[in-house]
């Protein structure tokens, strides 16, 4: 059996989790290869109230068709236990359904950790389901999934920065022993994991970063007690679970120092971190004992690797002036 998994959404969080679950059970994993050179050709979907990430979903899906058994698109509720996702990746299947005319079928378990481990069992049994495989299995196979993703996120900052974005999420390419650490810059890149990671949506932001000697860090390397921490005594609360964890890092980040600057990247139509934008700005200008350099980039279909390359290039000769102000 052929599964396949579109490279985009939570792809650029969980695929090591997802390949390793799947192949613990014979399953041969296919992802959307070729899915970038159709949507040059042909463009992406139109559809209202949707973000580019979402609506990339779909010609990265269209792209397997032919190719797999069935498309790996679980609805995901909750991954941390107490806060939920963006609603629309609960709906994603049936928006996909609808694109793909039912033409394939879609293995959409729901995974929901607010009830805890039983929030799994709904997708266990749908996968055991649908395979024939026993539940029992099809559990052992997902701690097996969770190992390697904890093994995957203790390197991940080494991938970052050593490796090709496009090779990031590659399980089978390893880090390169003799890789040098040269950098001026040390950037913290705050965002969801589509929009930091997909390489066309950010027209390959980290590659070009790197390019302009950036170390780049990302929140996974901070603890989830320390952004809860800072997020906690907010006098609003923040329901959407990855809100809370851009607004923790980033708080954190500005409290803690050790860093040269704060990039909040995000999607346009993204009705979430609209939100959240003016509100850390006013935070982080707030804080008096250290003023952290912080922009935030946006994307869209419209985004060019001219335009992120010039915003890029002004931050760094702002924290260049800010260095030479303070030395």
């Amino acid at each position: 059996m052929r599964v396949g998994i579109p490279k985009t959404l939570m792809y650029y969080k969980l695929f090591p989790l997802w390949k390793t679950f799947l192949q613990e059970l014979g399953i041969e994993v296919v992802t959307s290869d070729g899915a970038v050179q159709q949507i040059v050709r042909t463009g992406v979907p139109f559809y209202e109230d949707s973000c580019l990430p979402l609506k990339l979903l779909i010609p990265h899906s269209k792209s397997l068709e032919g190719k797999v058994d069935a498309l790996f698109l679980p609805r995901l509720i909750s991954l941390e236990g107490h806060y939920i996702l963006c609603p629309k990746f609960r709906g994603a299947p049936d928006v996909l359904r609808l694109a793909l005319k039912d033409n394939l079928e879609i293995w959409d378990g729901v995974i929901d950790l607010r009830q805890g481990k039983r929030g799994l069992n709904g997708f266990f049994f749908d996968v055991a389901k649908r395979t024939g495989i026993d539940s029992k299995k099809v559990r052992q196979a997902y701690q097996v999934g969770e190992a390697s993703y904890k093994a995957f996120s203790r390197e991940l900052t080494d991938r970052i920065n050593r490796l090709k974005a496009e090779e990031i999420f590659e399980l089978e390419i390893p880090l390169p022993l003799d890789a040098e650490d040269n950098h001026r810059y040390t950037v913290a890149f705050i965002g969801r994991p589509y929009n930091l990671f997909d390489p066309f949506l950010n027209k390959d932001l980290l590659t070009l970063a790197k390019r302009l000697e950036v170390k780049v860090l990302t929140s996974h390397i901070i603890p989830v007690h320390e952004r809860e921490k800072r997020v906690s005594p907010l006098s609003k609360e923040i329901y959407w679970e990855t809100s809370r964890e851009i607004v923790g890092s980033i708080l954190y980040f500005a409290e803690q120092g050790g860093i040269d600057g704060i990039v909040l990247v995000t999607s346009f139509k993204c009705g979430i971190d609209a939100l959240m934008q003016e509100f850390i700005k006013r935070t982080i200008g707030k804080n008096k004992k250290r003023i952290t350099p912080f922009m935030t980039l946006t994307l869209d279909e419209h985004a060019t690797v001219e335009g992120i390359r010039t915003r890029l290039e002004a931050f760094l000769d702002l924290i260049d002036q800010r260095k030479n102000d303070e030395g």
